[in-house]
């Protein structure tokens, strides 16, 4: 014992470096207790930000609706005697016209009248509604702030902001947490979530529950990088992979938590209260989740990193500790401001560089497409439920059920098969099962088929991101792939504005969209060079140096190793 407690004396008085980080954090894995805690601590944020993107099920409606005549209602007329004598098609799903009849004459001669006198007279013009009345389950935004007519394509904006909060998010924070910390950027992230997802409940102004949607979006872009990147950081290889891949499982369990908050839920506002109240127990992850100690260590603080690992256990040694040269951002501060100025104004340059090749110009584009198709495909599917005539809260939450295994999928397939021929297959799937849906009658049926669509897009989404990765080199990798997780953004903006076409134009609208889109994705990655057992390149010049099988090119379709 004695022996043992020598030994981590002698360890904490060391110097910590990256090398004996990882020594401890393999000793560390060991315990699964501590292993699976970091995993829940880091992951959790992920219920609540399936949650929010996917809300715009239950938040938002598209009610029967018809043009309020207040005179007529303060009469006691039912919503069906109002709607008889007033709409211009009295069955219409929307009515955003009405008929310029006197209602103060209808509401002194009564109904039967007001019938016999339309019956008998000719109709006179046409005028815009000036309020509205609902045929709705519950009441949504839709009822709360006359989404409809001229203003109904306000109502996607509060879906797409999300999305283009989570780019805004990305940046904002991928920026501050290299500055500041990972754990700070969690806290933080955690706090705006709280705050904007309670004031978005009880705010009467639309242009407000606007601007909180998008900040919902910014904190759950911050919150999933933080706590991916200190769950990558702080742990080994050997779990990394794994760890990385199952990351996103706390999506499916807020896919499956939603309907049931939804179904119990009396409006649009219980609904919000019940996402929000939960987010407050990421409280606990704020205060036991570790910061990364290997960015600890790229920022000199040894002490705090060895306080992370070893925790309780470690104590400030009461001999003098070996002095270690400060670095030079601690010594010159403005040296080490201008490097980070100069590290983000690269960022743009390191995506031009990608098409100053024609060969990674051809990747980078299939890329984009297909980042661009999977994210649309992805949203689409699952807020496209009321359009397959389902169960919008048992499609919802059977959409978190597929999830989950989606995600192990990868990992089986990617052991057996390359990266592109997995790539293809699965969005040619996808894509096929969406234009099936076509030929379908069967309301369970067309609901089953999309799942299978939903389980295939989820699964590719682990693949692709490993596969782009590997077709570019290391000086411009990380460009290529951020670049791409911004343009799959764009997918996820679009997706509630093709969901609403379809209901107002024709049902299978949005999945023979995503279907031909999936379809034709999974052709273009044909042409792709398969990057599997490929060593990587380092630099764009040595794409000049490949053979004609490893460029992109139509002959390659069926090369697959």
């Amino acid at each position: 014992m004695e022996e043992r407690d020598a030994f981590l004396k002698h360890k904490r008085c060391k110097i910590m470096d990256t090398e004996e980080l990882e020594k401890i954090l393999e000793e560390k894995s060991r315990n699964y207790c501590w292993l699976f805690t970091l995993f829940i601590l880091a992951s959790t944020p992920g219920i609540f930000n399936s949650m929010h993107i996917t809300s715009y099920v239950f938040l938002s409606d598209n009610p029967k609706f018809w043009c309020d005549i207040a005179v007529l209602r303060n009469a006691n007329w039912t919503d069906e005697q109002i709607r008889n004598v007033s709409a211009v098609n009295p069955q219409a799903v929307e009515n955003c016209l009405m008929y310029d009849w006197d209602y103060e004459n209808f509401k002194k001669i009564g109904y039967e009248e007001a019938m016999k006198y339309i019956e008998n007279n000719t109709k006179p013009s046409q005028v815009a509604c000036t309020g509205y009345r609902y045929q709705e389950e519950k009441p949504s935004i839709v009822s709360e702030w006359d989404l409809v007519c001229g203003s109904s394509a306000l109502k996607p904006v509060s879906q797409a902001l999300v999305p283009i909060g989570k780019v805004a998010g990305g940046l904002i924070f991928g920026i501050f947490c290299d500055k500041y910390g990972r754990k700070k950027g969690f806290i933080i992230s955690c706090v705006m979530y709280m705050i904007a997802s309670t004031i978005a409940g009880v705010t009467h102004f639309y242009s407000i529950f606007l601007i909180l949607r998008f900040i919902i979006g910014v904190a759950g872009s911050g919150v999933y990088s933080a706590g991916f990147t200190i769950l990558t950081e702080m742990t080994v290889k050997r779990w990394r992979t794994w760890l990385g891949v199952v990351y996103n499982i706390s999506y499916s369990f807020g896919y499956i938590i939603l309907p049931i908050f939804a179904y119990f839920s009396s409006d649009w506002r219980q609904l919000q209260y019940y996402m929000c109240i939960p987010s407050y127990l990421l409280i606990i992850n704020c205060w036991l989740l570790p910061e990364s100690a290997r960015w600890l260590i790229t920022e000199g603080r040894y002490e705090e990193a060895k306080k992370t690992v070893y925790g309780k256990r470690f104590r400030r040694p009461t001999d003098a500790e070996p002095k270690r040269p400060v670095p030079a951002h601690n010594t010159n501060m403005q040296s080490d401001e201008r490097h980070r100025f100069w590290d983000i104004c690269s960022v743009p340059m390191k995506l031009f560089q990608l098409f100053t090749y024609w060969e990674s110009t051809k990747r980078i584009l299939i890329c984009y497409f297909g980042w661009f198709v999977a994210a649309f495909y992805y949203l689409l599917i699952v807020m496209n439920g009321r359009n397959f005539s389902a169960n919008k809260y048992l499609y919802v939450a059977l959409n978190g059920l597929v999830e989950a295994p989606a995600y192990i999928m990868p990992v089986l397939i990617l052991s057996y098969i390359g990266r592109k021929l997995s790539t293809s297959v699965i969005f040619i799937i996808s894509g096929l099962a969406l234009l099936i849906i076509l030929l379908l009658e069967d309301a369970t049926a067309v609901m089953i088929v999309a799942l299978v669509g939903r389980f295939c897009m989820s699964a590719v989404f682990a693949i692709l991101i490993l596969y782009t990765s590997e077709l570019f080199p290391t000086s411009n990798r990380n460009s290529a792939v951020g670049s791409s997780l911004t343009v799959d953004q764009i997918g996820a903006i679009l997706a509630p504005y093709i969901v609403d076409l379809g209901i107002s134009i024709v049902w299978y609208l949005p999945s023979t969209v995503a279907g031909v889109l999936s379809t034709t994705t999974g052709l273009l990655i044909f042409m792709l060079p398969e990057t599997r057992n490929k060593p990587l390149l380092d630099l764009l010049e040595d794409m000049k140096g490949i053979s004609s099988r490893d460029k992109v090119s139509c002959l390659n379709c069926c090369t697959f190793t």
